[in-house]
């Protein structure tokens, strides 16, 4: 090939950088306008219409030699996503420095400006980052507290998380405060209330998890936020598994500091997350990597990372299309569709343990199950060995034991009734 038609195959100019091969964009089109002859159809018969999640599917290419129903880890990018990434890859890879150094930073802030766009923020206010764990890091080891200063978290929050904050403690002399969440509550003001009791006049933040990624809980992060604002506190939510899954914007959440990771329902590539910081709040953050050249209440100062896979950027914009084309309300709705089906029908088993709340708004696509007398290890294993379901084991010792189950966007309604077939099968043969 000559070098000139390499070039022109390769090297895309800053003002098409974000465009489709015509294939893809044909794709993309296409699915869009699938959904738009269907609009008049209700909510319900758009949840359960297999047609039309076979169109969804035919965007994704899992494999065929196994089911997975572990789509918590993350969701694969859609395939135009996956070529939007290749082509900006060959892209940066031809261009080097040039583009770095003279277009990059323009992509980036185009993109910027589409996340928080949908989440319904100032593009002053987001940082791209590489996941959840970077995000909240930022705002946990950026926030100056003295010796002394209370942090109220659960006994539920992501690992990674709590890794953070006893660092956090055992560095500055910060006090941590557990408070339990129960499994099955009562009602929102049980959890808030949880909340509440452990605040004292030196309480300085509230770290929640708006799902937990072990039994797939979603706790009320916007009763608990207004209950901090009510004794002056500031919140922190790790919303890792309720970003582009539930239909919400962060403004619904009415926190001052919020992270997610974009791979997991907004199907971006891997490794990309997202931070807000509340305006106010931006001027007394101090960044994770040093950054003194930007302005204090610059948003930018907190994801000073060095040279860095932009190509995953500029494919994030093809993840936020295909997130608008199916829509927050539909997906949520979807999602929780297809755990309800195998969940609801074990509600009650003299084996089966569920340890996911049964409300519909106290859960997603997450659910957790565990078979009494069965080690959960046990469990995933023979869901996997016998049935070629894969699933992942998540247990909190002296709470509960489980396999988290979780159905992703290209998982059919026969993926989850094989799951069903499975359940049964191993809490009669098991123990």
């Amino acid at each position: 090939m000559k070098r000139r038609d390499f070039i022109k195959q390769t090297a895309i100019g800053a003002a098409g950088v974000l465009a489709l091969t015509n294939q893809v964009r044909a794709a993309g089109n296409s699915l869009e306008a699938y959904l738009s002859e269907r609009s008049d159809m209700s909510l319900a018969d758009r949840i359960t219409s297999e047609g039309l999640w076979r169109e969804v599917s035919k965007h994704f290419n899992p494999t065929d030699d196994f089911i997975n129903l572990e789509y918590g880890y993350f969701s694969p990018a859609t395939l135009e996503t996956l070529e939007q990434e290749i082509s900006a890859t060959r892209m940066v890879n031809a261009r080097a420095a040039q583009y770095f150094r003279q277009e990059m930073s323009g992509d980036v802030e185009r993109v910027r400006t589409e996340l928080a766009d949908i989440a319904g923020v100032s593009a002053e206010e987001v940082c791209i980052t590489r996941n959840t764990t970077e995000s909240l890091n930022i705002v946990i080891n950026g926030l100056d507290m003295a010796p002394g200063d209370e942090i109220v978290y659960t006994n539920q929050d992501y690992g990674s998380m709590l890794e953070a904050l006893r660092m956090k403690a055992s560095r500055y002399g910060i006090v941590l405060k557990q408070v339990d969440i129960p499994m099955h509550p009562n009602s929102d003001e049980e959890i808030v209330k949880r909340y509440e009791e452990a605040i004292t006049p030196r309480t300085k933040l509230l770290h929640m998890t708006h799902m937990y990624n072990l039994s797939g809980q979603v706790i009320p992060v916007r009763k608990i936020c207004d209950m901090g604002h009510r004794h002056g506190i500031e919140s922190a939510v790790d919303a890792a598994h309720t970003f582009a899954h539930l239909d919400y914007q962060i403004p619904d959440l009415n926190c001052a500091y919020f992270g997610a990771s974009l791979h997991k329902w907004l199907c971006s590539p891997v490794g990309l997350g997202i931070l807000y910081v509340r305006k106010d709040k931006i001027n007394d953050m101090w960044p994770l990597l040093g950054d003194v050249a930007s302005d204090k209440d610059d948003i930018r100062k907190l994801e000073h990372l060095g040279t860095r896979p932009v190509q995953q950027i500029i494919a994030l914009s093809e993840a936020i299309r295909f997130h608008r084309v199916i829509g927050s309300e539909l997906k949520e709705a979807r999602l929780r569709y297809l755990s309800s089906r195998w969940m609801d029908q074990f509600r009650g088993h003299d084996r089966v343990v569920l340890n996911t709340p049964a409300e519909p708004a106290r859960h997603g696509a997450l659910g957790n199950v565990g078979i009494r007398g069965v080690d959960s290890k046990e469990l995933a294993r023979f869901f996997h060995e016998r049935h070629n379901i894969f699933t992942t084991e998540k247990s909190i010792p002296d709470l509960f034991t489980g396999v988290r189950v979780t159905p992703g966007i290209p998982t059919p309604v026969k993926h989850v009734d094989r799951f069903v077939e499975a359940l049964s099968d191993a809490a009669e043969k098991l123990g």
